[in-house]
């Protein structure tokens, strides 16, 4: 996907990525906050970067417009240059580039000294301000800025000159910050008239280059969603990343650079639906590979244990890819392992850490949601007499006007009772009760709120009491279109269309305020894109993967051309039209269509 803006630019940003690091920056050339600049999780290595040429900065005050997709294209002009800088991040570099394509619109020759200014800034990702023990080295190829064990190498294919000291600035981007000026680093050239030079400068990491992951070729087109679902799949493969972590999805740009487990395996939802099957393994098992069911991966052998929900969502995730593909036995081990680690009370009801569920900022035990996960593990693993113990445990949760949160006093009404609703574990009747009080009392202009706003505890842009998160709005949206309430599903998602315009480009964002819908978390969230996939695929498309068979039972707004949906090492392109289903293809794998 791409975008061409030049308008209101201060208020948007881009995420330029591959698998080793990102470039986090304002769509007005700016670097407004300390997330910003360049990154290779969970090490910073620039606050910012600016350029000059012939003596005039490339900012907001020469900036015409912005293209935004896999790269960031600055359109800047001058009186006698046009200049198009591009950042990008090209696949198996342990950096990024800086192409600065240079336009005389003179007849005459033009000399031209570009300056660039580096705010360079080697830290690790908790330490804000670090120690400024730098080293420099230079030659007419390259500029060598090391700190520690990390270090910046700054190349063209022009020489590069050092001019001037260099210093510590103190700045504040939202917040103080320090950053080293290695000094001004310059570069000539020359344009013949009505010509163009282009000139490369790579900032690279001192990393060994990773071999980056094949692109999978898949979309969804002639549908109110394909702008949504296309954007998706560009914004999963932005936030996969190959770091010392090992392989895994970090959970959001600019700063959840960890690989948390609840939010790997509900983005592995919309992952798995677009087809990366092999990299879906890969990440699996590299959390397989940790000692127990950690929250999140610190580094690879160097985790937190303590979320109440890793264990049976890991079960949800690679049960849904051995359908589609297959898991190692390396895999189902772990399924096992995270059952031996389930504990249930006498009434089938889940026992767990209080604050270990996602909504971590809160104690909630024991908590519908982790008993609804537990529910759907079992039944997907057909272990029937745990699967009916754990039904009777939910049935504990269940109130004639609204399911509870928790087993406690003072239970609020959350969004949590979505989550038993998505997986079809409540009666009808009852259902349609509960969902009338999710599309009247948790609905905003923006999506799912996280509690009611009849609730005494209510905040609109509370984190967890209030405040509207892609995940809520991905599940009320498929709990809708479970019981057959397609255009509250259908609604409910395009809500969270709207913002793939603001903020970050093409992104899905964490979290708003479910009244004025402005952001309060990051730009850019896993799980928000990977549910948007995943309720498209699964519950408006109705694609399902059987063991032995493709089930295809669409909602009543499904439309659209799928194109190259993959299933195992087949593919299908699927056309919904006029509420009827038509495979265009010919793959070798049987198709039940219920329509």
């Amino acid at each position: 996907m791409r975008f061409h803006e030049n308008e209101n630019l201060s208020s948007k940003v881009g995420t330029i990525s591959n698998t080793q690091g990102f470039v986090y920056q304002d769509l007005n050339t700016g670097f407004s906050t300390k997330w910003s600049g360049y990154w290779s999780p969970p090490y910073k290595y620039l606050d910012y970067f600016s350029v000059k040429i012939n003596g005039i900065w490339l900012d907001n005050s020469t900036l015409q417009a912005v293209d935004y997709g896999t790269d960031l294209t600055y359109y800047h002009e001058t009186d006698t240059l046009k200049i198009k800088k591009i950042v990008k991040c090209p696949e198996d570099f342990p950096g990024f580039q800086i192409l600065l394509e240079v336009e005389n619109k003179t007849e005459n020759v033009k000399a031209v000294q570009i300056s660039k200014e580096l705010g360079v800034d080697i830290r690790k990702r908790d330490q804000d301000i670090s120690s400024q023990n730098y080293t420099i080295e230079t030659s007419k190829e390259e500029i060598k800025i090391k700190k520690n064990d990390k270090e910046l190498k700054i190349s063209s294919e022009k020489d590069l000159k050092l001019k001037g000291d260099r210093s510590i600035k103190t700045h504040y981007p939202g917040e103080k910050q320090k950053c080293l000026i290695p000094g001004e680093i310059i570069t000539r050239t020359e344009v013949n008239g009505k010509s163009k030079e282009t000139v490369k400068f790579s900032l690279r990491t001192e990393k060994s280059p990773k071999k980056s992951f094949e692109k999978v070729k898949t979309d969804l087109s002639e549908s109110e969603f394909s702008l949504m679902f296309n954007c998706s799949k560009h914004s999963l493969e932005n936030l996969i990343y190959d770091t010392e972590q090992g392989k895994g999805i970090i959970a959001g740009h600019p700063w959840f650079q960890n690989y948390w487990a609840r939010d790997t395996f509900w983005t592995l939802l919309g992952i798995i639906e677009l087809g990366y099957f092999e990299l879906s393994h890969e990440i699996l098992e590299n959390y397989a590979d940790q000692e127990g069911f950690p929250t999140r991966i610190l580094q690879k052998g160097n985790a937190e244990n303590h979320g109440a929900d890793s264990a049976p969502l890991f079960i949800i995730a690679s049960e849904k890819l051995g359908r589609h593909y297959k898991v190692s036995r390396k895999i189902e081990e772990k399924q096992e392992e995270a059952f031996e680690k389930l504990e249930t009370n006498d009434k089938g009801v889940v026992t767990h850490s209080p604050d270990g569920t996602w909504m971590d900022t809160l104690e909630r035990a024991p908590a519908v949601d982790i008993q609804s996960l537990w529910l759907e593990a079992a039944r997907l693993m057909s272990k029937k007499e745990l699967e009916k113990k754990l039904k009777t445990g939910l049935d504990e949760f269940t109130e004639q006007i609204f399911m509870k949160d928790y087993l406690g006093e003072n239970s609020p009404k959350t969004v949590n009772p979505t989550i038993p609703l998505m997986f079809n574990q409540v009666k009808e009747e009852t259902a349609k009760t509960y969902l009338e009080t999710i599309n009247g009392e948790f609905s905003s202009l923006y999506g799912a709120r996280t509690r009611s706003m009849a609730d005494p505890g209510y905040e609109s842009s509370g984190y967890h009491t209030g405040s509207v998160w892609g995940l809520t709005t991905g599940w009320a949206a498929a709990a809708n279109l479970q019981y057959g309430k397609d255009k509250q599903g259908k609604n409910l998602l395009n809500k969270m269309n709207k913002f793939l315009n603001r903020n970050q480009l093409g992104a899905l964002p964490e979290v708003v305020d479910a009244e004025k819908g402005y952001n309060i978390g990051c730009t850019e969230q896993a799980w928000s894109v990977g549910l948007a996939v995943h309720v498209i695929d699964n519950y408006i498309l109705g694609i399902k993967v059987k063991n032995d068979k493709v089930v295809i039972d669409p909602s009543d707004v499904a439309e659209g051309t799928r194109f190259r949906k993959r299933v195992r090492d087949e593919y299908l392109d699927l056309d919904f039209t006029d509420n009827k289903v038509e495979v265009l293809n010919d793959p070798d794998i049987n198709i039940e269509i219920k329509r």
